[in-house]
């Protein structure tokens, strides 16, 4: 089989990117994550985009899931390695992040039917050697800047109607160190 790493690109940067809810795919292919303004920023490889995109990337917890981290931050800011970020105020807070990433971020999916994670890797890797710098400015980063984007959080905010108790524990965990 051959493939035109080009034409992976052409679709993943010239296709208007969908809503992650929408990403209901559990095939394997070559994919391209957006940003809340809707920029790509990372291209990756995966055998179920639904599984990869909707549940690691948005609500996952560490570098390679990259909504998760990139978000996380202010109110939204939560770390499992931490005692004090991790108990109940931060499972709201990690509640928040998955619930902007999945509002406000979107992803393009190429469809590889059949292929295994080591034979997608090297067209991954012929993709992203093609790439420009601007779609993959989250890939082989082992850190990333974390930061809120206040005012769509606060819109969001607004439209989920939160109870005091859930703000207040939002707001304890943006002093405990998630500031972004």
């Amino acid at each position: 089989m051959t493939i035109d790493a080009q034409a992976i690109l052409d679709h993943l940067l010239g296709t208007p990117p969908l809503k992650l809810e929408d990403i209901n795919s559990r095939k394997s292919g070559i994919y391209a994550l957006y940003d809340h303004e809707h920029r790509p920023a990372y291209i990756g490889e995966t055998t179920d985009f639904r599984h990869r995109i909707y549940q690691n990337h948005s609500s996952g917890d560490g570098n390679s899931h990259k909504f998760s981290t990139v978000y996380n931050a202010g109110r939204m800011f939560h770390s499992r390695k931490d005692p004090r970020t991790c108990g109940e105020d931060g499972k709201i807070a990690k509640a928040l992040r998955t619930r902007f990433a999945r509002e406000y971020c979107r992803a393009v999916i190429f469809e590889i039917p059949g292929l295994n994670r080591k034979e997608l890797k090297p067209i991954e890797a012929r993709v992203l050697s093609i790439a420009p710098a601007e779609a993959k400015r989250w890939n082989g980063r082992k850190a990333i800047q974390a930061f809120e984007p206040h005012e769509l959080v606060d819109k969001l905010l607004y439209d989920l109607n939160w109870d005091s108790s859930r703000l207040s524990a939002i707001l304890r965990q943006a002093e405990r160190g998630g500031e972004g």
